[in-house]
């Protein structure tokens, strides 16, 4: 037998074919993986975002647990847990300042001017527990 040669309606068809699943498979890349693209990013956001705040809780809980076995202040452990959350308090706010004063600005002066103050608040409290 010979070979029977594609007619021009077959080929016609074929690219007709071509082209609707080109379009098709377009359609799909702009609207079904950019969605599915988005939401895990949401998702992962979401994750990250709860364990960053667990994270930053169970910090600020040991710091002042911390403060408040070692400061200075009191006969032991939570005699005085109204001075670790002072002091607590007081350098996440001079912190806090800092960023506040650094929003507009360039450069990170007053970040740090406030992490100096910090320091010599931390200073001033161990020199105070040696001293006593």
């Amino acid at each position: 037998m010979a070979e029977e040669t594609p007619t021009v309606q077959d080929d016609w068809i074929a690219s007709t074919t071509d082209s609707i699943i080109g379009y098709v498979d377009k359609a799909r890349t702009m609207g079904t993986d950019n969605a599915v693209r988005a939401l895990r990013g949401i998702v992962f956001g979401l994750v990250a975002m709860v364990f960053g705040i667990a994270s930053l809780i169970f910090t600020l809980i040991m710091l002042v647990r911390f403060a408040d076995a070692y400061l200075p202040i009191g006969n032991g452990v939570g005699d005085a847990t109204w001075s670790a959350h002072l002091l607590i308090g007081t350098l996440l706010a001079v912190l806090g300042l800092g960023l506040w004063a650094m929003r507009k600005r360039e450069g990170n002066g007053p970040l740090m001017i406030a992490g100096a103050i910090d320091f010599v608040i931390l200073v001033a409290i161990v020199a105070y527990g040696f001293a006593s």
